[in-house]
């Protein structure tokens, strides 16, 4: 009887357990669609942010272990610019040193090791010999290396000439896996095809999309509103960054004249001319249903987005850009000596910057917080983000690789791996540990990469997109019909040119 009562009362906690999990389920199932038709239904609504998920279903690729006896696996990576910016840091690493994501690199490369029983090496070339020691090679058709991570408009560049492999011709790939980046790999095909892939197995990607720093400390001598509530109501809008940009702009010593030894608003450079027309949502190019590119430029909303974005350039009482004053002998290094010194010393409430420049603020004394880049206004559904495309970085592999499957397979498992070691280290513990100063700015960071989208213009910067958005900055004049009309027949040769290589190409 004794035992009869155990029993019984065994299946009355189980039932009660198991009532109480339906339960919750139900009621976060309920809460999700709660959630979603309210951002449906939201004039503010944002693309839903896949990157903050968790599951404690471990989710593994389906590459099978083969024995490679040996093999070298080669990566070509950046060895960076002046030193200390871009430096690739996440394909290799000698040992362990307790630094959090050289760590996960490492033991991420020791499981791919002993899975395949291959051995990872690394060549490094700076910014300048990485573009031309890869053409070189795959022009010779030598066997110098397995894979590289190019930026993306190098990357643009090589297939345009017909130097990269069709991954979605390899065997082993499944880009839509989680450790995939459907969204940027999707827009960066063309023809249905894919030559540069984005996801777990690089950070830079992730180090050269744009955000706004604001310091806190100046935001509250002046009074401004909670910028992240600002953020969260919608109504965080290229108006609001001009205003507040012109409301702490100041000449402290009185000298008459504005320069970097002074205090701003805004901190930026000639390039915001882009991220800024992005963050409205605008596009350069567009994709038709056969996959390939149109352009997307010529309507008249981008002729008012790029207004207020010039505008708002040119304003010298609003905003400086560090790189008007690269060619002067004063400084030898503007985005230190200007960038990241004039925000690190409290002298200007916006930095329009990347995470990768972030990493130069570590020892700030004063208080800093992180937002997306800003709406053109209040009616636009949702907040965009975008890239430094002559930063940000995609796999490639070359045409003349040798062994597709095996390439194929070990950089499956390599992304794949990635998610649990470099993702984590990167995400969670550096960027929203050690870079990030409140939680409010943790929500921020899931907010930018859940909204950021790729252009191919930009990516394959056809004959001067890149310098045709510059342009108007360092001009500051927002000639857009006679600028547009000169770059068009250029811009449709180019393209159609890139389509008719690529389809004839693999």
């Amino acid at each position: 009887m004794k035992h009869l009562f155990k029993l019984v009362s065994l299946i009355l906690v189980i039932t009660m357990i198991l009532s109480a999990f339906l339960f919750s389920c139900s009621a976060n199932n309920s809460n999700s669609q709660n959630n979603t038709n309210n951002q449906d239904n939201s004039a503010n609504a944002s693309v839903q942010d896949n990157s903050a998920e968790t599951t404690t279903e471990e989710i593994k690729d389906d590459v099978p272990a083969t024995d490679y006896g040996g093999y070298n696996f080669r990566v070509v990576d950046r060895d960076g610019y002046l030193g200390m910016y871009w430096i690739t840091v996440d394909m290799y690493a000698e040992a362990e040193n307790g630094e959090p994501i050289n760590d996960a690199v490492y033991t991420r490369n020791r499981i791919v090791e002993d899975k395949f029983n291959i051995n990872i090496s690394e060549i490094r070339k700076s910014d300048t010999d990485i573009l031309p020691f890869i053409q070189k090679s795959i022009q010779a058709g030598t066997d110098d290396f397995d894979f590289f991570v190019p930026t993306m408009q190098q990357a643009g560049t090589m297939i345009q000439k017909g130097q990269l492999a069709n991954l979605y011709d390899m065997p082993y790939f499944e880009f839509d896996k989680p450790w995939w980046d459907k969204v940027s790999n999707d827009s960066m095909t063309v023809a249905k095809k894919l030559y540069g892939a984005a996801g777990s197995i690089t950070t830079t990607t992730n180090d050269a999309t744009w955000a706004v720093l604001f310091n806190k400390d100046l935001l509250q001598s002046y009074s401004l509103p909670d910028p992240y509530q600002i953020v969260k109501d919608g109504k965080w809008t290229l108006d609001v960054l001009y205003a507040n940009s012109k409301a702490v702009t100041k000449d402290l010593n009185g000298d008459g004249v504005l320069d970097a030894t002074d205090q701003w608003g805004t901190i930026e450079q000639h390039e915001c001319a882009y991220s800024l027309f992005a963050a409205s949502g605008q596009k350069i190019i567009e994709k038709d249903a056969d996959d390939l590119p149109i352009l997307a430029l010529n309507n008249d909303r981008t002729t008012a987005v790029l207004t207020k974005v010039i505008n708002f350039m040119s304003d010298d009482t609003a905003q400086i850009k560090a790189d008007d004053a690269k060619n002067t002998a004063k400084y030898t290094n503007v985005w230190d000596e200007i960038t990241t010194k004039v925000f690190a010393d409290s002298r200007s409430l916006y930095e329009i910057t990347n995470f990768d420049m972030v990493k130069s603020l570590r020892s700030m004394e004063a208080n800093f917080g992180i937002l997306p880049l800003p709406k053109y206004d209040e009616t636009q559904p949702q907040y965009y983000s975008t890239l430094q495309y002559n930063n940000g970085t995609v796999m490639c592999v070359p045409v003349t690789a040798t062994n597709l499957e095996r390439t194929g397979a070990v950089l499956e498992s390599w992304a794949a791996e990635s998610i649990d070691t470099l993702t984590k280290a990167y995400y969670d513990i550096t960027l929203k540990g050690k870079y990030t100063r409140d939680d409010e700015s943790s929500d921020m960071l899931d907010l930018i990469f859940s909204t950021r989208v790729i252009d191919q213009g930009m990516f394959f910067n056809w004959a001067g997109m890149y310098d045709f958005f510059t342009g108007f900055s360092t001009r500051k004049t927002m000639d857009f019909a006679s600028q547009y009309e000169k770059a068009e027949p250029k811009w449709t040769a180019a393209i159609d040119k890139t389509i008719q290589a690529i389809q004839s190409s693999n």
